[in-house]
């Protein structure tokens, strides 16, 4: 039985014959046969105009050296294919090339290899022949962004967002909300339902983000164990309709929020929330959020940045986890690494997914890391703040 490759954007997908397998250390969609001497490459494009018109054969780069072109159509897509026989690396080499377009999506397939391949072309013709281009492809990242920032704000009453590049919104105040996970959820009902309508989804998504959702979450002895703490610049989402919890760090710059992580995205906790939860005080969720994040940073990984006696300088934490920037707030973090760079630390968290934590006495690299913050801040998603803190046994302060 023949396995299928199925595209992650769902623009196509492959009816691979017999013997040909993806190779998984390729950094393009390249496909091999142990029984071909070659391997079959293919790219496919998304027009924005969604003009089928736009004729990718003739554009190939290798075009004027092709023979034995043949046109056609086949299951609503206009294919073209044509081949040729050169040299590459002063060694004789066959090529066959073919596009497909349907609508808006274009597929082009490569096939390079030994020129005794040309003899038999028939497997990767059979290849080329499992291809089919989506009929009724979902959106696009670019048009999903676009719907997006719509959505943001009708939904949640706001001035439209800016786009700074495809699923990702600038929120204000140095603020950035990425469409990830929204776009995931939008892909996951397209696949049950070709004609998914992805604004409902999104509406529901960004009020379940905010808890202004009508959605009522479980006891909290079943939500605890899925609270995080989530470090955010001064005033992020203050003008939910529903007051979300929240809890100063340094006024004006810093707060800490909760969340639920479902996975897919993060639900900020609300007053409402907490309302539901009989005999439960804000301050267990925090803890239960606190004691969440501990337990998720058993194992984490650090690295260390030494000068040039090896002694260590400063420790990055970059675990891609979305939660590095709450480890601000673990309260064993000062006693670990005062151990290591000694007792004066400083700590910056420019982004969420990066914070970097460096001796106060090391002057030259104080001022170097300072920079550094201050342009991630500045160019990375999920932005928080720009400045050095003081990190003390007794929590983070101003410098």
């Amino acid at each position: 039985m023949s396995d299928t490759y199925r595209d992650t954007s769902r623009l196509f997908t492959i009816r691979l014959p017999k013997g040909f397998e993806r190779d998984p250390r390729a950094k393009s969609l390249v496909f091999r046969n142990p029984e071909i001497d070659g391997t079959v490459t293919v790219s496919c494009l998304r027009h924005r105009t969604g003009d089928a018109d736009v004729n990718l054969f003739d554009a190939l780069p290798s075009r004027e050296a092709m023979g034995n072109i043949q046109r056609g159509q086949r299951d609503g897509m206009n294919f073209v294919y044509g081949d040729y026989e050169g040299e590459l690396q002063n060694r004789p080499e066959y090529w066959r090339w073919w596009t497909l377009q349907r609508g808006p999506v274009g597929i082009v397939v490569s096939f390079n290899g030994a020129p005794e391949t040309a003899d038999d072309p028939e497997p990767v013709d059979q290849f080329v022949a499992g291809i089919r281009i989506t009929e009724h492809p979902p959106l696009s990242v670019e048009e999903f962004t676009v719907l997006g920032a719509e959505v943001y704000a009708r939904a949640l009453g706001k001035d439209k967002p800016a786009i700074n590049k495809p699923l990702e919104l600038n929120t204000g105040n140095n603020s950035t909300l990425r469409l990830d996970n929204a776009y995931i959820s939008y892909l996951d009902e397209w696949d049950v339902n070709h004609q998914a309508d992805p604004q409902p989804l999104l509406q529901q998504w960004f009020e379940r983000l905010w808890g202004e959702h009508v959605e009522v979450l479980g006891p909290f002895e079943d939500v605890r164990s899925l609270i995080y703490p989530i470090v955010k610049p001064w005033g992020f989402g203050r003008e939910t309709k529903v007051p979300v919890l929240r809890r100063s760090i340094i006024d004006g710059e810093l707060e800490l929020l909760a969340a639920v992580d479902t996975g897919r995205t993060l639900r900020f906790l609300s007053s409402e929330d907490l309302a539901r939860w009989e005999g439960v005080s804000e301050e267990d969720v925090f803890f239960y959020g606190r004691e969440n994040l501990s337990a998720l940073s058993q194992d984490m990984q650090l690295q260390a940045l030494a000068d040039a006696d090896g002694t260590p300088r400063a420790v990055i934490v970059a675990s891609g986890d979305s939660y590095d920037a709450s480890r601000l707030m673990l309260p064993e973090l000062y006693n670990k690494l005062s151990e290591v760079l000694g007792p004066n630390l400083l700590v910056g968290v420019p982004n969420r997914d990066f914070m970097i934590v460096l001796t106060e006495d090391d002057h030259e690299l104080v001022e170097n890391v300072s920079n550094q913050v201050k342009i991630d801040a500045e160019t990375r998603p999920y932005s928080i703040s720009g400045k050095l803190y003081r990190l003390t046994k007794d929590g983070v302060q101003p410098r």
